[in-house]
């Protein structure tokens, strides 16, 4: 009887313990877009608060819709272009969003004004079926201090 009595708990404790969430896995990462960014000097001379705002295509997201801003410091590291405080939000055809951090370093602009950039993002959540995301990787790209446009290209994983 005793041995029943046992095996009708570990049953019972089976059937009714709540499942545990299945850990969230890692997956590639790609994004691709352009943006126009906007320049606003700060206090600090050489030190621009940058907005930016663009569309591309994003694996797990499709088509996208991009803003973000950041600070692009001319002064700090001469010989490059320093870049920080970036914080993005992505945005899918369904409204879900993806959000991250970003930071990098560039070539000082060109006589045309190009600038070679390249960095790191991290990723910090969303909305949807990103709320938790998380993951990261690098971005490259150039961007154009005269007209503003850059062409951004981000590689990693992400898991939600």
């Amino acid at each position: 009887m005793r041995v029943i009595r046992l095996l009708l708990a570990a049953l019972a404790a089976v059937l009714f313990t709540a499942p545990q969430a299945a850990a969230a896995e890692s997956r590639p990462f790609t994004s691709d877009f352009t943006v126009q960014a906007t320049f606003a000097p700060t206090p600090v001379p050489g030190v621009f608060a940058v907005t930016t705002s663009g569309s591309g295509h994003a694996s797990h997201l499709g088509k996208v819709t991009v803003s973000s801003t950041e600070t692009l410091d001319f002064v700090t590291s001469p010989g490059s272009v320093v870049l920080h405080d970036g914080l993005l939000v992505m945005t899918a055809a369904n409204g879900d969003q993806l959000y991250w951090s970003y930071e990098g370093t560039g070539s000082p602009p060109d006589e045309s004004g190009e600038s070679a950039l390249a960095g790191t993002f991290v990723i910090t959540g969303g909305t949807g079926r990103f709320a938790d995301a998380t993951g990261g990787g690098t971005l490259h790209g150039t961007g154009n201090a005269v007209t503003g446009m850059a062409s951004l290209s981000y590689h990693g994983s992400i898991s939600y």
